[in-house]
Order: C-alpha cells, then sequence, then structure tokens
C-alpha cells in the first residue's frame, strides 16, 4: 500500500506543478515515459537490476516495474471522470486527461514486459504450473492489454481527430470494463496472501478496495444524476 500511497502523493505532486508543462510538452512526456519503460525491462531481462544500489533496487524500482506508479495516474483519469462538471479540479484535471492516460499505458506495458516473461509464457507453454489465481490474473492481464491499447491509440489527438465522436466515445466507454478489471486482477494476485493473514497484504487489499468501489460508487452516482436532470429536460 506504501507503493501506492508514495504513487499517488507522487502524481499529485507531478500534476499540481506541472500540469501546464504535461499539456505543452506532451510528446517530451511520451518520450521520457518510453525511455524509462526501456531502462526498466533492460535492466530487468540483463539482470542488471541486481547491480543496482538497495535503496533504489527496493523503494525506487517497484514504484514502476510493481505498476504502482502507472496505476496512480489510472486512477486520477478514472477519478477525473467522476469529479462534478464545472468544479475548480475537474477544470485542472480534465484538459491532461488523455495525456496522463497515455503515459500510464506506456508505463503499464513495460511492467507488462517485465512480468510477461515469467507469467505469460507459464501461461502458454505450461498453465499446469501456475496456481489458479496466478493463471487467472495473467488472462486478465491479457484482456487488459486489448482493452487499453485501442484506448490509448485513441486518446492521440491525430488519431481522436479522424474518428467520429459517437464512435470514439463509444470506445472510450471501455475505459470502464479496464478500470474493472484492473481491481479484479489486483485482487487476484493481493487476496490470497492477505488470506494467509498477512498484515500487508491486508492493507493493501482494503486500500485499493476504498480506491476503487469509492471510485465506483462516485461514478455511479454522477451518472445517475446526470440521468435525473435529463428526465427533468425532457
Amino acid at each position: 500500500y506504501m507503493n501506492l500511497l508514495i504513487s499517488l502523493s507522487f502524481t499529485i505532486l507531478i500534476i499540481g506543478v506541472g500540469h501546464a508543462f504535461i499539456k505543452k510538452h506532451s510528446k517530451f512526456c511520451y518520450i521520457l515515459a518510453t525511455i524509462i519503460s526501456i531502462i526498466l525491462i533492460t535492466i530487468s531481462y540483463t539482470g542488471a537490476i541486481a547491480n543496482i544500489p538497495e535503496f533504489i533496487r527496493f523503494y525506487i524500482l517497484p514504484l514502476f516495474t510493481n505498476s504502482a506508479f502507472a496505476t496512480s495516474l489510472f486512477i486520477v483519469v478514472m477519478y477525473t471522470g467522476a469529479l462534478k462538471n464545472g468544479s475548480k479540479l475537474m477544470k485542472l484535471l480534465f484538459p491532461i486527461r488523455a495525456e496522463l492516460s497515455i503515459i500510464a499505458c506506456i508505463l503499464t506495458l513495460a511492467h507488462n514486459i517485465i512480468f510477461g516473461r515469467y507469467h505469460f509464457v507459464a501461461l502458454f507453454t505450461n498453465p499446469k504450473s501456475m496456481s489458479f489465481n496466478m493463471l487467472l490474473a495473467a488472462i486478465v492481464s491479457l484482456m487488459l492489454i486489448a482493452i487499453m491499447l485501442p484506448l490509448m491509440i485513441t486518446s492521440f489527438p491525430n488519431i481522436r481527430k479522424k474518428m467520429k465522436y459517437k464512435s470514439w466515445k463509444n470506445l472510450q466507454r471501455f475505459a470502464y470494463a479496464f478500470y474493472g478489471l484492473t481491481y479484479f486482477h489486483i485482487m487476484l494476485i493481493m487476496m490470497p496472501i492477505a488470506k494467509t493473514g498477512n498484515t500487508k497484504y491486508i492493507i493493501n487489499v482494503l486500500v485499493y478496495s476504498v480506491v476503487y468501489l469509492t471510485y465506483a460508487v462516485l461514478r455511479i452516482n454522477k451518472a445517475l444524476s446526470k440521468n435525473k436532470k435529463l428526465a427533468v429536460l425532457s
């Protein structure tokens, strides 16, 4: 849970200080995220990660390799959609929502490549060697990638402009499935360990559950409020 809380704090700081920079220099941010991803993949695959100072290896790298930072970006993106229209926070976050999402997608792909060499390989070559939870988690990961890539590609302005708004909007609604499956994926990995009484994982389950279920309540409430307003107007 500390990785998520640290990542969320870092994300909030970056947005608070650099939201204008992210919007103006989005390509630089994408290139930076790609470079970070390539470095993470390289040191993981070559074993060079073992030569990195312990503090960085145990406290910094996991924020990226375990996808905590990418998840924190997705959390900001998804909560933006649940905020009240016209609110100050909505006005701050909405203009960079697509940029944050693309950065998160790039970093998430790195996470999948790093762990995929174990779990995806086992899934396709020796699924019987995997526990049921990890087998299901790997399958859910592939589903998440299949949803994430189209969402990522169509978040780029030049791609979005070539699409009909209704088609783009319908595709973007798959983001809800992405958020739900992300929570399911996290629970598949953490719940078995939490059930053994591991305090760290019990707290992890509680923290992630509060974050995702609170979002679900807020988003559903916003949708219901919108429907009520439309009903009144009609």
